[in-house]
């Protein structure tokens, strides 16, 4: 079965929806958590942190929600201002809570003995990060054995934020996937992409379905590539866009919040918006009314984002009032409906034992 390599924001939502899958998912999942910038303010801060800050914010919540498993923290979007010492600081923070944790790296980092020493001994060192417009496997394999680095021991992760998405594009990105499997034996390949619109899609108390055209262009191009399936691991940005954009300047008083989820289905994601008057509990109860109701819910056993849903739904709750709490339930079912999506890939299922498990578990519902 092909593993999941998400790209996640560093944000209390995303880290506490990886520590909410059950174990038969989790042990599928390699997350690629992305730091963002001491530009944007943290959801638990309620300000910007400094970069120190960072560091213990990164290892904390490594530590609650995803200590014992392989992860990936990718702090390109903050490096600048982390600085060299920032970035030693942010690994050995993080990494003494997760020793499983790797360091993401960019192609050009390679050339910079400070970067490359944040890699780690073992069967994976890291992983570098390849724009797929900037693709250039000779040159990469050969930044990498100046490094005296070894290709097998790295993982790629090649974005395609920005591509033509669709069939016609599939064999442009099967043509990548051979032409760095050709160069080296890389430990793993992984496809990166998302077809969410940039800003959200729809008004106030609208709807709308949205293809998930990143899923489909992948399944296309495993059929146009020789690499074997084994060398290959699927990733989007979970409930985000590709193009993940962080403040550069202090924004100029608070924008209020849009109530929205947005649902993966099987070929759509079901994107719902609620009223940006009023308070936002009924707003997030009506949209949760309208994914219980819709073809596309899985039921309250597919995932404990599920049953939250259903639980607003009927007014048996009221926690997902804040933006925070949205990330988490979009990220936490995503998470839950591509580990499906490969399983159905590979001819394995994972329903037969989750109504027994639901029922096992129903007290952490509440």
């Amino acid at each position: 079965m092909l593993s999941y390599y998400p790209a996640l924001r560093a944000k209390p939502g995303e880290f506490a929806a990886c520590g909410r899958l059950a174990a038969r998912f989790q042990a599928h999942v390699c997350p690629r958590f992305v730091v963002p910038p001491p530009t944007e303010a943290d959801p638990e801060l309620g300000r910007k942190p400094t970069p120190d800050e960072i560091a213990y914010m990164m290892g904390d919540r490594l530590g609650k929600s995803w200590p014992h498993r392989r992860a990936f923290l990718d702090p390109q979007f903050a490096a600048k201002a982390l600085g060299d010492d920032g970035l030693a600081k942010l690994f050995k923070t993080a990494g003494a809570v997760n020793p499983h944790l790797l360091p993401v790296l960019r192609a050009d980092d390679l050339g910079t003995p400070t970067r490359v020493a944040l890699l780690r001994d073992g069967a994976v060192s890291g992983a570098i990060y390849l724009d797929f417009e900037e693709v250039d496997p000779a040159r990469l394999v050969e930044q990498v054995r100046k490094t005296g680095l070894r290709p097998e021991r790295l993982v790629l992760f090649v974005d395609f934020t920005g591509a033509p998405l669709g069939e016609d594009f599939a064999p442009a990105i099967a043509e990548i996937f051979d032409q760095l499997d050709g160069v080296a034996r890389w430990h793993k390949i992984v496809y990166q992409a998302s077809a969410y619109p940039e800003k959200l899609p729809v008004g106030p108390n609208e709807q709308i379905m949205i293809p998930r055209l990143e899923w489909s262009t992948f399944l296309a191009a495993l059929k146009d590539t020789g690499v074997q399936s084994d060398r290959l691991a699927y990733g989007d940005f979970a409930a985000d866009c590709g193009r993940m954009v962080f403040p550069t300047k202090k924004r100029k008083g608070g924008a209020r919040p849009k109530p929205h989820l947005r649902y993966t289905g099987r070929t759509h994601t079901f994107v719902i918006r609620g009223s940006d008057t009023g308070a936002p509990t009924p707003a997030m109860r009506a949209i949760c009314k309208k994914i219980i109701e819709s073809e596309e819910f899985c039921g309250r056993a597919f995932s404990n984002a599920d049953d939250r849903i259903w639980r607003n739904a009927k007014g048996l709750s009221d926690n997902c009032g804040d933006p925070s709490a949205w990330r988490e339930l979009n990220t936490a079912h995503h998470l839950v409906r591509i580990v499906h999506d490969l399983g159905t890939l590979a001819g394995i299922s994972f329903a037969d034992d989750e109504v027994a498990e639901f029922a096992e578990q129903s007290s952490f519902f509440i």
